[in-house]
C-alpha cells in the first residue's frame, strides 16, 4: 500500500509576509473595526445618560403630581442606574415621607447631608421627623447645628423651641421662641407656644400676654 505524500513547508515558505496590499487591507479593517467599537461604547454611553435624564425627569413629575410612591420607584430605579446625588436622597425623603416612610426618609435624608455637607434642608428634614417622632435630642441637634449657622430663618428657630419644650428645658424653649418672633412676629402660633413654655415655668403673666397675643394675631 502506497503512502500518501506529506507536503511540509519549505523554511522558504514558512512565514512568508503578506503582500502589501493585503496588509493595507487588513490594518484598514482593523482600524474599521476598532471605529466601531469605539462609536458602539460612546452610544452606550450616551443613552445610560439618557435613559438616566429620562428616568430624573419623570421621577420629578411623579413627585410634582403627588404620586409619591410611583416617584418612590422611579428615585431607586434612578440610584441603581448609579446617578447618586444629594438632591435626588432628598426627594426620596420627601417622597417617602409623604408615604409614611419615616425610616426610609430619614435614611435618605442622612445620605443627602451626609453626600453635600451643605444641604441644609436635608438637616432640617431630619430635625422635624425627629420631633414627630419624639426623639427630642436629636431634634436639638439637628436644628441646633442650623441655627448656629443660620440665626435669620423663622422655621429653624421655632422648631428649635418646640424641640426644647419636649425635653422640658424651658430656657432655652423661651430663648428660641423670642428670637423666631424678633425674626416674624405676626405668626399666633409661636406666641402660644412661648405662653405655654411659661405656664409650664410657672410665669403665669408672661403667659397671659403670649395668649393675649396669639388672639389679637388670630383676629385680624
Amino acid at each position: 500500500m502506497t503512502k500518501k505524500s506529506e507536503t511540509k513547508e519549505s523554511p522558504e515558505t514558512q512565514g512568508v509576509p503578506l503582500p502589501l496590499r493585503m496588509q493595507g487591507f487588513f490594518s484598514k479593517l482593523r482600524g474599521c473595526l476598532d471605529g466601531l467599537v469605539n462609536a458602539y461604547c460612546n452610544l452606550t454611553k450616551i443613552e445610560a445618560v439618557e435613559a438616566k435624564e429620562l428616568v430624573s425627569k419623570k421621577a420629578a413629575a411623579l413627585m410634582e403630581r403627588g404620586q409619591y410612591g410611583k416617584a418612590i420607584d422611579h428615585y431607586n430605579k434612578l440610584i441603581g442606574m448609579g446617578k447618586e446625588e444629594a438632591d435626588i436622597y432628598y426627594n426620596l425623603g420627601i417622597c417617602c415621607e409623604r408615604e409614611s416612610m419615616d425610616e426610609e426618609a430619614q435614611e435618605a435624608y442622612k445620605k443627602a447631608s451626609e453626600m453635600d455637607k451643605s444641604h441644609t434642608d436635608a438637616v432640617y428634614r431630619l430635625g422635624l421627623l425627629a420631633i414627630k417622632n419624639d426623639d427630642s435630642e436629636a431634634a436639638v441637634k439637628y436644628l441646633g447645628s442650623l441655627a448656629r449657622k443660620d440665626k435669620t430663618s423663622f422655621d429653624i428657630m421655632y422648631n428649635l423651641g418646640v424641640a426644647y419644650d419636649k425635653l422640658k428645658n424651658y430656657e432655652k424653649a423661651v430663648e428660641s421662641f423670642t428670637k423666631a418672633i424678633e425674626i416674624e412676629s405676626n405668626y399666633s402660633k409661636v406666641h402660644k407656644r412661648l405662653g405655654y413654655t411659661y405656664e409650664a415655668m410657672g410665669k403665669r403673666e408672661e403667659a397671659m400676654e403670649c395668649f393675649k397675643k396669639a388672639m389679637e394675631l388670630e383676629e385680624i
